[in-house]
């Protein structure tokens, strides 16, 4: 059996082998010439593949770098900007309390100068009570003793005027005579 199965082998390469045979012989080097072409031209697909791959290499490592250039300026300008914002609310808090400050200052202040301003012119209003009270006593004094000595006049004038009448009186009888 085993002479039958290497002349089986030997049937089974013929027909491969005679077709390659054939081919040799119809194509000839016109087919030696595609297959030195199709080698040639994937050698050349090959190495513009490596060379694109290279390159987009290049491209990627040069974009990723001008993204980590980009995303580092972004964080140092969101730090100052952070540093900035507190920088500004610890200033505007600052003056908040200096300005609370100040308004309790001037609070005080103005509290003061009102109670000083009270005081005045409680003061100033108790003086011129005072003053109205004694000129009013004294106006009602002089009135008191003006009216006595009216009183006291009017007794003098009756006398007056009786003296007046009797005189009047002798005038008349005296124009007579």
């Amino acid at each position: 059996m085993t002479n039958k199965q290497s002349q089986d082998k030997i049937d089974k390469q013929n027909p491969a082998t005679e077709l390659a045979q054939l081919r040799q012989i119809v194509f000839g080097d016109a087919q030696q010439d595609l297959e030195q072409k199709i080698d040639q031209l994937g050698q050349s697909l090959q190495t513009q593949l490596k060379h694109l791959e290279q390159q987009t290499s290049r491209q990627f490592s040069q974009l990723q770098s001008a993204l980590e250039t980009h995303v580092h300026q972004l964080e140092d300008k969101l730090l100052n900007t952070d540093k900035d914002q507190d920088a500004k609310a610890s200033e505007l808090f600052t003056l908040n309390k200096n300005l609370s400050s100040e308004l309790e200052m001037a609070e005080a202040a103005n509290k003061q100068e009102t109670d000083e301003i009270h005081k005045r012119i409680d003061h100033d209003l108790a003086t011129l009570s005072n003053k109205f009270s004694e000129q009013l006593k004294q106006a009602l004094a002089q009135l008191t003793q003006v009216s006595n000595e009216l009183n006291a006049s009017k007794t003098d004038r009756k006398t007056l005027a009786k003296l007046l009448s009797t005189v009047a009186s002798n005038l008349e009888t005296g124009d007579d005579e």
